[in-house]
């Protein structure tokens, strides 16, 4: 009688001991690419990240989450999270080394995923880039 208390007790504490062992802390990324017209990769674009409120689409106003980078040679740069978002990514990319002096630029917008990298693309294109200056 005792003994079959003690199994069940052992038992137990494995389970539990392997259900909690095994958590891992869950991963949000972002991969933005960012690509010309002819859908070719562009490198050297800076990438700005912020996040939005759901409800009406405009940017929390200092934000704990602010990031930037610069694409690589494959147009892509990643970003890493703690935290579930919607996300805003600024892609701005300075023309002046083709002749023109202005930039090239494109805005959007993904919801993060657990355990997910999610991939958004931005095609850049000549428009008022206020938010590359």
């Amino acid at each position: 009688m005792i003994q079959a208390k003690i199994y069940k007790c052992v038992i137990i504490l494995i389970a539990t001991f392997i259900f909690s062992g095994c958590y891992t802390d869950p991963f949000f990324e972002l991969t933005v690419k960012v690509v010309d017209e002819s859908l070719s990769p562009v490198s050297n674009s800076e990438v700005k990240i912020s996040i939005t409120d759901i409800d009406n689409g405009q940017l929390v106003p200092g934000s704990i989450v602010s990031d930037e980078g610069i694409t690589d040679n494959e147009g892509k740069v990643l970003f890493s999270f703690e935290n579930k978002a919607f996300i805003t990514a600024r892609a701005c990319f300075d023309n002046s080394s083709v002749g023109s002096a202005s930039y090239l630029c494109r805005e959007g917008n993904v919801y993060l995923e657990e355990d997910t990298n999610k991939e958004l693309t931005l095609m850049l294109q000549s428009s008022d880039c206020e938010f590359c200056n």
